[in-house]
């Protein structure tokens, strides 16, 4: 590169277009996010000093990052953290991503919360974001709920279990692998302790459906994470199936859910004897979360 080509300005302007040559949608953005990454800088100091120009290792680093992400590798990925909630959130390859809608069952289920300290399973959860922002929420509000993470996966508990150390939850929180319920119970399948409420987010994408997302989820993304059977409703069946025996006598339960999928699982928690059944829709009007009460 020459001296000119070096620049702040010049880099983002690269950047920028080889992003939108690859149909990176929000390409601008991202190539000023990852600028800032670099420079562990802010967007007004970038701005401020777009003349200046980077040494070569620094911008060598960028336009490594800026080709990666061109093949739609996650940005979250390849900064490493993204936000959900009012938290940072590490990100790592093999574990879903957070996602921006998965805040409304969060939010929901704060609402739906007892007036009191409550025992709370995060199924599925991955990063930890859901249990680790609910508990965190509600530490605000005076409570100190007792969280249980739940995963299969072994990179998932890594991940949660160093988000929940980082965010200072560890105290609140506890992490199970598990096959769903399989480690929360005794050999003669009775549950070792019994919840409040049950938070899941689970693999709810149909088969058939996976090699139509978006390449970055597609090719990136934790298919254990994504796939949820042909019909997609797999783990519902096999979470409900069990909830009742998880549950405290008035306990409620709450997934987030494919925005067609309400009323196979409104239905799955009626055939369980669950009550009160509740749907909230995300800011674009999907049906996003639904809800259900013993």
């Amino acid at each position: 590169m020459t001296k000119d080509e070096k620049t702040i300005g010049a880099l983002l302007e690269r950047g920028s277009k080889i992003l939108q040559d690859a149909f990176i949608e929000n390409n601008k953005a991202e190539a000023r996010h990852l600028m800032s990454i670099y420079l562990d800088e802010d967007l007004a100091s970038i701005y401020s000093r777009l003349d200046d120009e980077l040494d070569d290792f620094t911008a060598m680093r960028y336009m490594k990052a800026i080709k990666k992400r061109a093949s739609h590798y996650p940005l979250q990925y390849i900064t490493g953290f993204t936000y959900f909630l009012d938290w940072e959130f590490e990100c790592r390859e093999n574990v879903l991503i957070p996602r921006f809608d998965t805040e409304n069952l969060v939010l929901h289920a704060i609402e739906l919360s007892l007036d009191r300290d409550m025992k709370v399973m995060d199924m599925c959860t991955g990063s930890g974001c859901i249990g680790i922002s609910f508990s965190l929420l509600r530490q605000r509000k005076g409570y100190n709920d007792k969280v249980t993470l739940v995963d299969i996966s072994d990179d998932a508990i890594s991940l949660a279990r160093t988000n929940a150390e980082k965010l200072n939850a560890g105290d609140n929180i506890s992490i199970v692998k598990s096959d769903l319920f399989s480690a929360l119970e005794d050999g003669s399948g009775k549950p070792l302790e019994k919840f409040d409420m049950i938070l899941c987010n689970p693999p709810y994408i149909r088969s058939k459906d996976i090699n139509n997302l978006m390449k970055d989820v597609r090719d990136y993304e934790p298919r254990l994470a994504l796939d949820g059977s042909p019909d997609g409703l797999a783990f519902y069946r096999r979470v409900v199936d069990r909830a009742n025996d998880f549950l405290t006598e008035e306990g409620s339960i709450v997934f987030e859910i494919g925005c067609e999928q309400y009323m196979d699982v409104a239905d799955l928690l009626r055939e369980a004897g669950f009550e009160h059944i509740t749907r909230l829709r995300d800011m674009s009007g999907l049906d996003r979360v639904v809800s259900g009460r013993r």
